[in-house]
């Protein structure tokens, strides 16, 4: 799929598609997106404006190694020369592929068709956060006690299921062995896959994906990047090779800085905490319930570059907007409190006013700090007291959210007490009982 030759077919919404294949060249870019030129050797077409051309749906491909299905296309474009040295050409720019697909199925003589019926992407290193061991060996000893042999078996756990309406969400695991005569290799990760009962547009099915992922980044604290899928097509629900997928977003990591949460490895909370599967199909339906608040946790995995004032910012409006919604959803009682970071303190409970030590006091200086930064021009705190709070902020949102999705107060209070950091504990605490004058804004709002 990167840096080869071929011809490719540009079909729209419709289905409908030129027999002509265009003739030309596919890559993958450093951010992970396909880029495909071609030739236009449409002579009749070389006047009118590539960018005027219908932006295609999918794009069919052939190459000397396979064939391939490209769809999200982003971007389409190209370039008009009518005589003189240079060739007219269009350009594309795509973010998912399907490859070891045969392309003859896509059309059936009434159009293509492109729709998806399964996706699975494969996690590598969440076997901890999940509870499945898809691996284990088993090691003999000679009487001398050294080793004398090893039986390696790989077997996949039963799948975990829930259900996202028109949607099912599979929890399982996935291996596969090379054995290259004495250098064997095991992979064995973790599948968590999207089904649907009729084929449908393959967004809908990353669009679940990718919300799983901003899930399991929130659980290590860090970009858990996907490494491998297989994808399902509807034109053949049963294939005898299954085709494989990638993804820019789920694949491919952005450059990131680290959030300095510190934790030992432990995953914050696992999907035991949230009762298997339904916890995450909760997590997946209340993302649009409240977009904000979820984007404010999980965007800092996937941005690049985001100040500790962006941080902090970004996790005041999604606390704000997420008290408003609740209010406006009938639960007036816990959402009169002001500010609202004291509200959603409040409402989270004993989890989160052990770790600040004076909830009230955290969530007056938490808002304070916030219209500091948004209306004061010369506000400019110290980078490490911005930290402490923007973090502790939004892991009082991450709490309420995970407390929505199924996670007991008990695990909450686990979270607060064991995974996080004792460093970001004390600072916070510290932070709280004697702020120092350069954190507070010369007007409270």
């Amino acid at each position: 799929m990167t840096g080869t030759v071929g011809f490719f077919w540009p079909i729209v919404a419709s289905g409908e598609f030129s027999e002509d294949p265009e003739r030309g060249f596919i890559n993958r870019v450093d951010s992970g997106r396909f880029e495909i030129r071609t030739l236009n050797e449409n002579p009749s077409s070389v006047t009118l404006s590539p960018s005027d051309r219908v932006r295609p749906y999918a794009i069919a491909s052939l190459f000397p190694e396979g064939s391939a299905v490209i769809l999200n296309i982003s971007r389409h474009g190209g370039t008009s020369n009518i005589g003189g040295r240079r060739a007219s050409a269009y350009n594309y720019a795509a973010r998912t592929a399907i490859s070891r697909f045969p392309i003859e199925l896509l059309n059936d003589g009434k159009g293509v068709d492109v729709r998806i019926l399964e996706l699975r992407a494969h996690f590598p290193g969440i076997s901890q956060w999940a509870g499945l061991r898809v691996s284990k060996i088993e090691r003999e000893r000679k009487p001398d006690g050294r080793l004398g042999a090893a039986v390696l078996r790989l077997e996949s756990p039963e799948e975990v299921v829930a259900d996202l309406g028109s949607l099912s969400l599979t929890i399982g695991g996935h291996w596969e062995v090379d054995n290259d005569d004495d250098r064997a290799s095991i992979y064995s990760p973790v599948s968590i896959g999207v089904k649907a009962r009729r084929a449908r547009d393959v967004s809908e099915l990353l669009k679940v994906l990718l919300r799983v992922q901003d899930l399991v980044n929130v659980a290590h604290d860090m970009f858990m990047q996907v490494d491998g899928g297989i994808a399902v097509m509807g034109v053949d629900p049963e294939p005898l090779e299954y085709p494989r997928f990638w993804n820019d977003s789920l694949m491919e990591r952005p450059d990131n800085r680290a959030t300095g949460r510190g934790k030992s490895g432990i995953p914050l909370f696992s999907l035991a905490d949230l009762n298997g599967a339904s916890g995450i199909s909760r997590w997946v339906r209340l993302y649009d319930e409240f977009p904000s608040a979820f984007e404010a946790v999980a965007t800092p995995y996937r941005v690049g570059g985001m100040t500790w004032h962006s941080y902090l910012r970004e996790t005041a409006v999604g606390i704000e907007r997420l008290v408003a919604a609740s209010k406006r959803k009938g639960r007036p009682e816990w959402t009169k409190e002001t500010p609202p970071t004291y509200a959603l303190a409040r409402r989270v409970g004993a989890p989160f006013m052990t770790f600040v030590g004076d909830e009230k006091k955290w969530a007056t200086l938490f808002w304070a700090v916030y219209n500091g930064g948004k209306h004061q021009a010369s506000y400019d705190p110290d980078p490490r007291d911005l930290s402490t709070l923007a973090l502790s902020g939004n892991l009082l949102l991450t709490a309420y959210m995970l407390h929505r999705c199924g996670v007991s107060k008990v695990a909450l209070n686990r979270l607060f007490q064991e995974r996080v950091s004792y460093q970001l504990r004390e600072r916070v605490r510290a932070l709280v009982k004697n702020p120092p004058a350069s954190l507070q804004p010369k007007t409270s709002y």
